[in-house]
């Protein structure tokens, strides 16, 4: 495997991605350990205090919503992408197994109801998704064992909700705040206080298969989601088709400008919440691109909606308040500089769909400082 000390950032990343495709060529599993070092190496703003002994919750978060629950049961997880691969591989009819999802993540999964996740890819930007998610999720949650094995065992048993006796102790035994705590709490539900007896109990070692496969297969996995499409509007194939991988709602802010819109309304909201981080942004790209402003305002719009009473006034506008409805999109907008349409005539092998879900992970990262 090709090694080297990496100097800047996208070394860093260059280096985890070697490593993880270097791994996954073989035909054993591949220990999550040994890619947690390269991982935290790259020190992604999704996982920046990866190192510290002290929890990312964040991170953990981030992790456990892009990931099926089952994965506390997890030993195994399968990457395949059909029905056949993972046949030829010894796992047949996976899909008669339970069908399970992620609160943030529409792959297709499947738990044999034991200790083996069978995961469906259909590009290789799955499997950067995948693999740094698994990661941050074993790092913290290694972190949070060892912090357990140290709480009282009785505290452990007492807490189950937020308001509780002890729910403050116990978010300072797990070096976390009692708001991060809380939001554990949301998403663990009445099996919070399992979970944190699970976390307690051992510590998370994950393995990972990547089943060999083709590009044909890629190709297969394509058109299962696209034949319904054509069969029900043969006339895509007659016009340009925009394709979008994940993160379907930014459609509502590329095609309303309602953001935009609303600058000044957006920035008045900022100065009465004293929000210094955001000013700062701000007064920072005033003199700068149009298009970093509208990025900005629909950063702040989301938080304005999370955090202001009676948010309703920020709802988005119907499509039909766009301009000429979506059909008349590019005729409409000239706010929007340059889209990029893809033409789509005749057969679907003829176009690649990226997905954009390594950059969450691998391009969000920066040089240490």
């Amino acid at each position: 495997m090709e090694r080297k000390v990496p100097s800047t950032a996208s070394e860093e990343i260059e280096l985890f991605l070697r490593t993880v495709y270097s791994l996954l060529r073989s035909t054993t599993d591949v220990e999550i350990r040994t890619l947690e070092e390269v991982h935290v190496a790259m020190n992604s703003l999704l996982h920046p205090n990866g190192r510290r002994q002290s929890p990312d919750t964040s991170a953990f978060i981030y992790s456990l919503l892009r990931l099926p629950d089952c994965l506390t049961q997890t030993r195994l997880v399968v990457l395949g992408q059909s029905s056949a691969v993972f046949e030829r591989a010894g796992y047949g009819n996976v899909e008669s197994w339970q069908s399970v999802s992620a609160r943030a993540r529409r792959r297709r999964c499947f738990f044999n109801g034991q200790d083996t996740l069978a995961c469906f890819i259909a590009s290789r930007s799955d499997i950067d998704d995948v693999l740094p998610g698994l990661t941050a999720f074993q790092v913290e949650w290694n972190k949070l064992n060892f912090l357990l094995q140290r709480t009282d065992a009785r505290l452990l048993d007492e807490v189950r909700r937020p308001g509780d006796e002890g729910f403050a102790r116990l978010a300072e035994a797990m070096e976390m705040s009692t708001d991060d705590l809380e939001r554990l709490w949301v998403i663990w539900g009445d099996q919070f206080n399992d979970r944190l007896h699970e976390i307690a109990r051992r510590r998370c070692s994950l393995r990972v298969r990547l089943l060999s496969g083709s590009l044909s297969e890629y190709w297969r996995a394509t058109r299962m989601w696209w034949d319904p499409i054509e069969s029900a509007c043969p006339e895509l194939l007659e016009r340009p088709v925009y394709f979008i991988s994940s993160n379907t709602h930014s459609l509502a802010n590329l095609l309303s400008g309602y953001a935009l819109q609303h600058e000044t309304d957006l920035v008045e909201y900022l100065t009465g919440n004293a929000n210094d981080r955001l000013l700062e942004e701000w007064q920072a790209i005033q003199n700068g691109r149009r298009a970093a402003a509208r990025i900005f305002c629909t950063i702040c719009l989301k938080n304005s909606s999370n955090l202001t009473p009676g948010a309703a006034r920020w709802r988005i506008r119907p499509a039909s308040s766009v301009p000429g409805g979506f059909g008349g999109l590019r005729r409409s907008t000239p706010w929007i500089s340059k889209p990029r349409w893809s033409s789509f005539r005749g057969s679907i092998r003829r176009s690649w769909i990226r997905g954009w879900r390594r950059a969450t992970w691998l391009f969000c990262a920066r040089a240490t400082p």
